[in-house]
C-alpha cells in the first residue's frame, strides 16, 4: 500500500511539471503568433499573381496587356484588352455582337466579302454609311487603350473615311492606298480632375501600304504609349503619344461623309483595355517609392521590348524592415 500510494505522489508531481512546462511553452507561442502580421504575409504572392495573370491573358489572347502601379495608394491593376463589339454583315440589316445592331443607309451588302458577305460602298452616294449607336453601351469605352480590326478592300481610286468612332478616332483610306488614323486625346486638370482637350494625333501610313482588289488585314492599335497600324501583320507605321482617348459620345459610321470610299470592309472587330485584376496592398507593405509604376506586356506574353530594355523589378517594403523583390524577365517569367 506504501508503494502504491507513494507512486501515485511521483505521478501527481510528474502531472503538475508537465503542465507548467505546457503552461510556458505556450506563453512563448502565443507571443510568437500575435507578433506575425498576417494581413501582409501574402503581399508578395498578390503581386506575383496580377504580373501572371497579365502575361498569360497576353499570351492567351495574342494582344497587349499592362501592369498599372499606383505607388501613392498601393494599388496594382492588370488591364487586358476584351472584345466590346464585332460585326460581320451577313444580314440586313447587319447585326453585332452584345446587342449593338445598327443601320444601313444606303449603302448595301456584297457576296464576294472576306468570310460571306461584306459591306460594300463601290458606286454609292454620298453619305452611304452603317451605323451602330455603341455610344449608348456603358462598356464601349476606349478611353485607356483600344485595338481596330478589319479587312478592307479598296475597289477604287476615290479615298474617303473607312471608320468613324464618335469624335473619339477616324481612319480614312488616303491616297495612293494609304491609310490615316486621326485620334483626338484629352488631360485632365491638376486641381478639378476635369478631362481638357490634348489636341489630335495624326498618324499617317506610307503610300502603297494596301493591296488594291483583294482583302488586306489592317490592325489599328493604342495602348496610352505608342499608336500604330499595322497590315496583315505587318507594322507600317507608329507615332509615340501619350494621353487618354476622348470617350466615344456619338454614333459608329462606317463609311460615310460627302465622299464614301471604293472598296468594301469586313469582320470588325473592336477591343479595349479592361480592368481583370485589381489589388490594394493591406497596411504594413508599400511599394518601394523607386519600382516600376507600369509594366506592358507584347502579344506573346513576354515584356514589350520597346518598353523595358531589361527585367521589369518590383520591390514591397515592410514596416518590419523586410523587402521582397518581384521581377519579371523578358519573357514574362515572374520570379
Amino acid at each position: 500500500m506504501r508503494d502504491r500510494a507513494r507512486r501515485r505522489g511521483m505521478t501527481l508531481i510528474e502531472l503538475l511539471l508537465v503542465m507548467g512546462l505546457l503552461a510556458l511553452m505556450l506563453g512563448f507561442g502565443v507571443g510568437a503568433i500575435s507578433s506575425i502580421d498576417i494581413g501582409s504575409a501574402g503581399s508578395g504572392s498578390t503581386v506575383r499573381s496580377t504580373m501572371r495573370a497579365a502575361s498569360n491573358w497576353s499570351r492567351s489572347r495574342q494582344a497587349p496587356a499592362r501592369v498599372r502601379i499606383d505607388l501613392t495608394e498601393g494599388r496594382i491593376a492588370a488591364e487586358g484588352l476584351a472584345v466590346i463589339g464585332t460585326w460581320h454583315f451577313e444580314d440586313v440589316p447587319p447585326e453585332g455582337a452584345f446587342d449593338l445592331d445598327g443601320v444601313l443607309l444606303d449603302a448595301q451588302l456584297v457576296d464576294d466579302g472576306f468570310v460571306g458577305k461584306a459591306l460594300g460602298f463601290r458606286g454609292m452616294p454620298p453619305g452611304a454609311s452603317y451605323e451602330v449607336g455603341v455610344h449608348s453601351d456603358p462598356a464601349f469605352t476606349i478611353t485607356t487603350g483600344f485595338q481596330l480590326q478589319f479587312v478592307m478592300r479598296p475597289e477604287g481610286g476615290r479615298n474617303g473615311r473607312v471608320i468613324r468612332l464618335g469624335d473619339s478616332l477616324e481612319v480614312h483610306a488616303a491616297r495612293r492606298l494609304g491609310l490615316r488614323v486621326t485620334m483626338n486625346t484629352q488631360r485632365y486638370d491638376e486641381q478639378t480632375g476635369k478631362p481638357l482637350s490634348a489636341g489630335k494625333a495624326v498618324l499617317d501610313s506610307p503610300p502603297g501600304v494596301l493591296a488594291p482588289n483583294v482583302w488586306n488585314r489592317v490592325l489599328v492599335s493604342y495602348d496610352l504609349h505608342r499608336l500604330r497600324i499595322f497590315v496583315d501583320d505587318l507594322e507600317v507605321a507608329v507615332l509615340e503619344e501619350e494621353g487618354d482617348v476622348v470617350p466615344v459620345k456619338s454614333k459608329m459610321v462606317l463609311g460615310g461623309g460627302q465622299r464614301p470610299w471604293e472598296g468594301s470592309m469586313d469582320s470588325l472587330v473592336i477591343s479595349a483595355v479592361g480592368a481583370e485584376n485589381v489589388s490594394v496592398l493591406p497596411e504594413g507593405v508599400r511599394f518601394h517609392e523607386d519600382s516600376l509604376t507600369e509594366i506592358l506586356f507584347d502579344a506573346g506574353g513576354g515584356l514589350d521590348r520597346a518598353q523595358h530594355e531589361g527585367p521589369a523589378v518590383v520591390q514591397l517594403v515592410y514596416d518590419d524592415g523586410r523587402t521582397d523583390t518581384i521581377r519579371i524577365n523578358l519573357y514574362g517569367t515572374v520570379e
